[in-house]
């Protein structure tokens, strides 16, 4: 089966009640925004305040996006901090060429988190569909380990009634 990036309401393949629910379920927790980042507490107030701007920026952000929300904003408060620095300092300082390798250090970071948060739809959607089939399979698999503790083997039955003759 090839990798699905459509909606639950979009499928026109046949699916059974439960593999229905389980995607709806992924899909919410992936796709839909029902839930909101969180700040972490120890975020600084500056960081705070980059990480609630960058909330507001977009209403799809769920609370699964807080981590890379959160490490996002303390390194753009951070790099503000260096060039801050940086623009204090004589360009022929020793000094600025350390500053501008942390920089860009720094700036390989809120790339990366910044590439996170942009998952577009399609990606969310096929994360949906994986997480859907695993809880599919862990509900399948219940399901008969239930079945085997309900099935009594007969040759124990026969074990049974022997022991409580004798």
């Amino acid at each position: 089966m090839g990798r699905n990036s459509k909606s639950v309401a979009q499928m026109t393949m046949k699916m059974s009640k439960d593999d229905i629910q389980a995607r709806q379920e992924a899909e919410a927790m992936v796709v839909t925004n029902q839930t909101k980042p969180k700040a972490s507490p120890m975020l600084k107030k500056e960081e705070k305040k980059i990480f609630n701007k960058l909330k507001k920026r977009n209403d799809n952000f769920t609370e699964g996006d807080s981590d890379s929300l959160n490490l996002l904003a303390q390194y753009l408060h951070r790099w503000y901090q260096l060039k801050e620095l940086l623009d204090s300092l004589n360009p022929l300082d020793d000094q600025a060429g350390s500053l501008e390798r942390r920089m860009i250090g720094i700036d390989k970071q809120i790339n990366q988190h910044m590439t996170a948060l942009c998952m577009p739809l399609s990606q969310r959607l096929r994360l949906a569909n994986d997480m859907a089939k695993i809880t599919v399979e862990e509900r399948k698999l219940e399901q008969m380990e239930s079945q085997q503790k309900q099935e009594i083997n007969p040759v124990y039955a026969v074990l049974e009634a022997t022991k409580n003759v004798k």
